[in-house]
């Protein structure tokens, strides 16, 4: 079926208000206290806004990625479907500069115990990646692992209905998020 009214199709896009109703809420969040996983999305979500990143291109993101004083991040766009990749940097808000510095903080903390990666997005609790030891016991990954897509999206999802304002400024899926925001940069480029 196509996407007009009535019929089954995508969700409907975050508007510009909803946009701008969004970005004062994550402001507002680095304003106070905030748990590591808010602090995580809060930066997840500031970046999207400046970025309109695919959720896997926002998890493939490294530390090195970020420019001096988080002016700017480099981005590797995948098409829908294949094509050329191509990379760009981003200037970032301030919005998303503060809530990147305050991940940083967090994110050092859980690396240093896990001996290092330079993802940008890493796990805050233990986890298990499906694989048995020798015993056929769960092989347990420390805090501080690289966060998989899957991973971010879920982060995404969690978050959405558990923290104040979320669940009515953000769709369902990340996917639409960033298509909404694609179109805002479009429009107000055109």
């Amino acid at each position: 079926m196509g996407l007009g009214g009535g019929e089954v199709g995508l969700q409907p896009a975050p508007e510009a208000a909803t946009l701008a109703a969004l970005h004062r809420q994550l402001d507002g969040y680095l304003g106070g206290a905030m748990s590591p996983a808010q602090t995580r999305l809060t930066a997840v979500l500031a970046l999207e806004l400046d970025t309109a990143a695919r959720s896997g291109e926002l998890a493939a993101l490294r530390t090195t990625d970020l420019a001096d004083g988080h002016a700017s991040v480099f981005v590797e766009r995948h098409p829908q479907g294949g094509g050329t990749v191509e990379g760009e940097w981003v200037e970032t808000s301030a919005l998303t500069r503060a809530a990147l510095e305050r991940w940083l903080s967090v994110r050092e903390d859980l690396v240093q115990r896990a001996h290092g990666t330079s993802r940008l997005w890493v796990s805050l609790w233990m986890s298990h990646d499906g694989v048995l030891d020798d015993e056929g016991r769960t092989v347990i990954r420390p805090p501080g692992m690289p966060l998989e897509e899957n991973g971010l999206v879920s982060s995404f999802r969690i978050g959405r209905l558990r923290y104040d304002g979320l669940r009515q400024l953000l769709p369902l899926k990340l996917e639409q998020l960033r298509r909404a925001i694609d179109a805002e940069r479009r429009r107000t480029a055109a």
